[in-house]
């Protein structure tokens, strides 16, 4: 803890840049793979993605616990995933009811290019400066092969733990949008030996966008399913230093407004379904209704 209760996440805004900048100008899926085996804590066998069941795709049955955030700019709503990541699941519901969400702000827009790769969230400041009520604990990061960053996914940003130490996961969390070039994608993927699903990745993030360099950096735990108008409202805001330079060292990446988090509360699905369960499609403006078996029939 910083002297006075006061601090500046080192890791949040250059780092963030940086994996954003990689996830534009493509992704090696041969990195990609390896960089989720490092964070199951070294395993030398990459995830195999043939096998997962991708359940942020599937209707979760009625007692699926979900997340409301109301905001400034409207509300949206995301099932949480507790077998996939149990502890940060446990940890983020915690923080949710005892009001800790409340009054907190989207902080830093992930923005390159004039793209949006999506914001980070969760902070006592609209800086993202940490304050004497920020809550410090840190999770062991849960990478799961069930779930993947394409748009809506939620994930809490996290902190390097050293070369013998798992990085940590707080509690920050960022909303991700779609910067993905799935040609650059498949380019790294040979066609006679679909190394550990690889091609069925890219069929993912072809269909529903996202930014797949996250994986390297996230525990994913949640998947938004409904107000999306509020949350494309969100990943539209202009920043601070808006027609400053990408590379620009200190490029301010704040919003140029303050997007706050004025209510965030746990309900379940089978509350929080009038609008039913849907993810948009990356290309044009359809959206459609997943009507698969739920994530536990599918276990």
């Amino acid at each position: 803890m910083a002297n006075n209760g006061m601090t500046r996440d080192p890791y949040r805004a250059k780092r963030m840049r940086v994996y954003f900048r990689f996830s534009m100008i493509g992704v090696v899926l041969v990195v990609f793979f390896a960089a989720g085996a490092f964070l199951l804590g070294g395993k030398s066998d990459p995830i195999d993605y043939s096998k997962s069941s991708f359940v942020q795709y599937e209707t979760p049955e009625d007692s699926a616990p979900v997340v409301v955030f109301e905001t400034t700019e409207g509300t949206f709503k995301a099932v949480l995933y507790e077998k996939e990541a149990p502890e940060y699941c446990k940890f983020f519901e915690d923080l949710v009811n005892k009001g800790y969400f409340n009054d907190t702000y989207a902080c830093t827009m992930l923005r390159t290019g004039g793209v949006t790769g999506g914001f980070i969230a969760g902070s006592k400041t609209t800086d993202g400066t940490a304050t004497e009520d920020t809550e410090r604990d840190m999770i062991n990061v849960e990478i799961s092969p069930n779930l993947l960053p394409t748009k809506g996914s939620i994930g809490s940003l996290t902190k390097e733990g050293g070369r013998f130490s798992k990085p940590k996961a707080g509690s920050v969390f960022t909303v991700l949008s779609d910067v993905v070039d799935v040609a650059e994608m498949r380019k790294s993927i040979d066609a006679d030996s679909d190394v550990n699903g690889a091609s069925r990745v890219c069929d993912l993030f072809e269909k529903y966008g996202g930014v797949p360099n996250f994986l390297q950096m996230y525990t994913l735990f949640a998947q938004v399913y409904d107000g999306w108008d509020t949350l494309d409202k969100i990943f539209s805001a202009k920043i601070v230093d808006e027609n400053a330079p990408d590379d620009k060292e200190d490029r301010n990446l704040q919003p140029d407004h303050e997007i706050k988090f004025t209510k965030v509360y746990m309900s379940t699905y089978g509350e929080q379904k009038q609008n039913g369960f849907n993810i948009p499609l990356k290309q044009g403006d359809v959206k459609v209704n997943i009507t698969t078996s739920s994530s536990t029939d599918s276990q």
